[in-house]
């Protein structure tokens, strides 16, 4: 496979980090805080001058107010804001959905939803994760009655990321149980202050907010905003879920890069780069992060080629969050007594960055499917191994 960029993606990569030269990050107001995916905090301002530059609808086919620019100028916007650390954290939750409704979408989704995403109005948070359904989202309880022309919906979501400032919730929901186990579901593009919606904020390992759970008491919503037709939405799930695990961890490996390089700025200002088992493990963690941007381009190319993907992005995600994992342990090491030191704080070292990142990695294993189901989906789709032991 060619890695390469066309001639038209790499001048967009320009058009980009012109754009970052001509507006420093600290002018844009954070809404939320950076969770540590590589995709930064939640800015609401940011997005707008996404928008107003149409990189946000750039990919939509042009019946829907795109540009229809290949799916690489996606990867090329990813790839520079997050080399440069912008705050774009809603931008491929706000992608993903557009994608839903312009697939499954009902004509006033398509009328009155997908151009305030256009405009970087319009984020999301994901509805999908119950406190007794988790990895296995079919055991949901929250459910959507029929009532005219509304569904009513009641039930209970957790681990809602940016619910408490996004504008709307994806939520996933069960509208009969008289169909077999992978029927009955159906998913809603529920406005954020839709009377019966409760949301409260769970406070992270930070101290700041990213997750919530969302109490939805006889929440009423018009037929019009269901994706798909109804006892549909178990497909749509898949796709958002496969999508996430792409899109939502693509920009890992430009982020980890910076952290890497912030902390080979700080080995060599010390001199603690005169450590050769220092050297080993921040060359052995740049080859890393080599091998992880190739494993997401394979991906890509794939997904650009219209080939199926069957484990790929399994793979890659597991990957993502385990280096993740080790690069923030590996700065842990290297700062030593300052390592624990918080954004803010007098004395930090490089900003606190490393502290931030070690205590938002710890849970990224688990977000977005579990390194362990996921480890399952490898070895059942790409090795081919049964899903459960043959009994002797």
């Amino acid at each position: 496979m060619e890695f390469g960029f066309s001639a038209a993606e790499q001048a967009f990569a320009d058009e980009v980090r012109a754009f970052l030269r001509d507006n420093p990050l600290d002018r844009f107001p954070l809404d939320g805080m950076d969770a540590g995916y590589g995709s930064g905090a939640h800015s609401r301002a940011f997005m707008k001058a996404l928008g107003e530059r149409g990189w946000i609808s750039m990919c939509w086919p042009e019946s829907f107010g795109g540009r229809a620019e290949p799916m690489f100028f996606k990867l090329v916007l990813f790839e520079e804001l997050a080399l440069a650390g912008a705050p774009f954290g809603p931008l491929a939750g706000s992608w993903q959905t557009a994608d839903a409704i312009i697939d499954y979408g009902t004509e006033r989704l398509r009328r009155e939803v997908l151009p305030a995403i256009a405009r970087g109005e319009a984020t999301f948070w994901q509805g999908y994760s119950e406190p007794d359904a988790g990895s296995d989202l079919l055991a949901l309880k929250t459910e959507a009655r029929r009532d005219d022309d509304h569904y009513v919906i009641r039930g209970h979501k957790i681990w809602s990321s940016h619910a408490g400032i996004a504008t709307h919730g994806l939520v996933f929901t069960r509208t009969s149980r008289e169909a077999r186990r992978s029927r009955g579901f159906s998913m809603f593009v529920v406005p954020n202050g839709t009377p019966g919606m409760d949301i409260r904020p769970i406070r992270s390992l930070t101290g700041g907010v990213y997750h919530y759970e969302v109490f939805l008491d006889d929440v009423r919503v018009p037929v019009e905003l269901m994706l798909g037709p109804e006892g549909e939405g178990f497909q749509a799930l898949l796709n958002g879920l496969d999508s996430d695990r792409f899109w939502g961890r693509f920009y890992k490996a430009p982020a980890l890069e910076r952290v890497l390089r912030r902390l080979v700025d700080h080995a060599n200002a010390t001199g603690a780069s005169a450590d050769a088992g220092l050297r080993r493990r921040l060359a052995a963690m740049a080859a890393e992060l080599a091998a992880l941007r190739v494993l997401f381009y394979r991906a890509a190319c794939l997904l650009r080629d219209g080939a199926p993907i069957t484990y790929e992005t399994a793979v890659a995600k597991i990957y993502a969050d385990e280096t993740g994992q080790k690069l923030a342990r590996l700065g842990m090491d290297l700062l030593g007594p300052w390592a624990p030191l918080r954004p803010g704080s007098h004395e930090a070292r490089v900003d606190g960055e490393i502290s931030h990142a070690y205590l938002t990695s710890l849970g990224h294993t688990i977000a977005g499917g579990t390194a362990e189901v996921l480890r399952t989906t490898v070895a059942v789709r790409g090795l081919g191994l049964p899903a459960e032991p043959r009994k002797a």
